[in-house]
């Protein structure tokens, strides 16, 4: 790969020997240092790869033996430039855009992140802000670890954060659930391996594939709570513990826990009835420049407007900072609703069983319910707890290779 890329860049040629002495030719240019590659017989004689260096050697070769030769091919960049001499605005901007590429290789454009629960990315993207870190920042002056350390210590219920930089996009992987006084007492290898409890509640039942238990049915946890442990004592003849095995933690804990439920409906409401007329409006941004692209847009008295933003990408990580914009404006109009009480205590119950459900669906069976419909003068107002047994555990950190 080296050698060809070798002879690309200071060029080569193909040539057709000809004549009866095509062996004494041969013979001279290995006897003088002369390297032939791709060599094979034709019906003429002799064809073979060389050198742009070595191909003004021939001279006194060619008189020797009595032979004949000529270019084929001319290959290699030194040609391509020759070819192209006249052409210098398409070699500039080919250069340019190389240049281009590179320095638009060397900043971030494409920050994400994933695994936030509680705080919002807005949130975090402020911190970052505040740290220096923004779109279009150079590459070299991200320090991942030390960018994921300061996450893990100004965001408390973080347990685990990493950042990774390919390309030109900075992913910051998050981790919740277990707070900093339990995170300390914990050893190193629980954080990466072992399983903890997502929510409050009561341990119904515990199965172990993996791991040692560290709670059985009947105790109640907080949240963050180490369930399973990934560290498995080896003991000896003598009932010691002579080393720790590590593993990935895998079980079955089902949790019964508090889920708090609240709805409201008003019997008076302002519905809003759209009219089926809507335009659509395109932008595009470069860097933090907007350019508005052509299309025709109405004003309507009353209106939402539904945004979507792409960002455009060379590859999976080679983001551009190049933003296009789509904006759906739909006209509506405001309708009075007006229900009464009985309505608006079917839409609670009706309300209620999606929500129960929904929760169904995810593996939840319901233990209790304790939700109940009061009617008030203005609205009515479903509220109270379901008392659920699911299973309400999660892992510090997922890229742990089981064993």
């Amino acid at each position: 790969m080296e050698q060809r890329l070798i002879h690309y860049l200071c060029g080569y040629v193909r040539i057709r020997i000809t004549g009866a002495s095509c062996e004494r030719f041969l013979n001279l240019c290995a006897h003088r240092g002369i390297r032939l590659w791709c060599l094979f017989r034709t019906d003429e004689g002799c064809e073979a790869c060389l050198s742009k260096t070595d191909f003004f050697r021939l001279k006194e070769i060619v008189r020797k033996s009595h032979t004949g030769i000529r270019i084929m091919r001319r290959y290699g960049l030194p040609f391509f430039i020759h070819r192209y001499r006249k052409r210098g605005a398409h070699l500039a901007g080919g250069l340019c855009a190389l240049l281009l590429m590179i320095w638009l290789s060397a900043h971030i454009w494409n920050i994400t992140i994933e695994g936030n629960i509680s705080q919002t990315d807005d949130v975090i993207f402020e911190y970052l802000g505040n740290e220096g870190v923004s779109h279009g920042m150079w590459k070299n002056q991200v320090d991942t670890q030390e960018l994921s350390e300061g996450i893990r210590s100004y965001f408390g219920q973080f347990s685990w954060v990493t950042a990774e930089l390919k390309g030109t996009r900075l992913t910051i992987y998050v981790k919740e659930g277990i707070s900093e006084e339990e995170n300390t007492v914990l050893s190193e290898s629980d954080q990466q391996t072992g399983i903890f409890a997502a929510k409050a509640g009561e341990v119904v039942s515990v199965y172990v594939r993996k791991g040692l238990a560290a709670v059985s049915a009947g105790d109640i946890v907080d949240a963050g709570t180490l369930l399973v442990s990934g560290q498995i004592p080896i003991y000896n003849d003598d009932g010691e513990v002579t080393a720790w095995q590590t593993v990935k933690a895998d079980a079955d804990i089902v949790l019964r826990t508090e889920t708090s439920y609240y709805d409201e409906v008003k019997y008076e409401t302002e519905l809003k009835y759209y009219t089926g007329k809507e335009r659509v409006r395109h932008m595009l941004r470069v860097g933090g420049v907007f350019f508005s692209l052509p299309g025709r847009l109405d004003i309507y008295d009353q209106s939402d407007v539904a945004g979507e933003i792409t960002q455009i990408k060379i590859s999976e990580n080679f983001y551009l900072p190049i933003w296009f914009y789509k904006y759906t404006i739909r006209e509506y109009e405001n309708l009075n609703y007006i229900i009464s009480e009985d309505q608006a205590r079917e839409n609670l119950e009706d309300n209620l069983y999606s929500f129960i459900e929904n929760l169904q669906e995810k593996g939840v069976q319901i233990f209790e319910n304790d939700v109940t419909i009061v009617t008030y003068e203005k609205s009515a107002v479903a509220q109270g707890v379901l008392i659920t047994d699911e299973s309400a555990v999660m892992r510090a950190a997922e890229n742990v290779p089981d064993t």
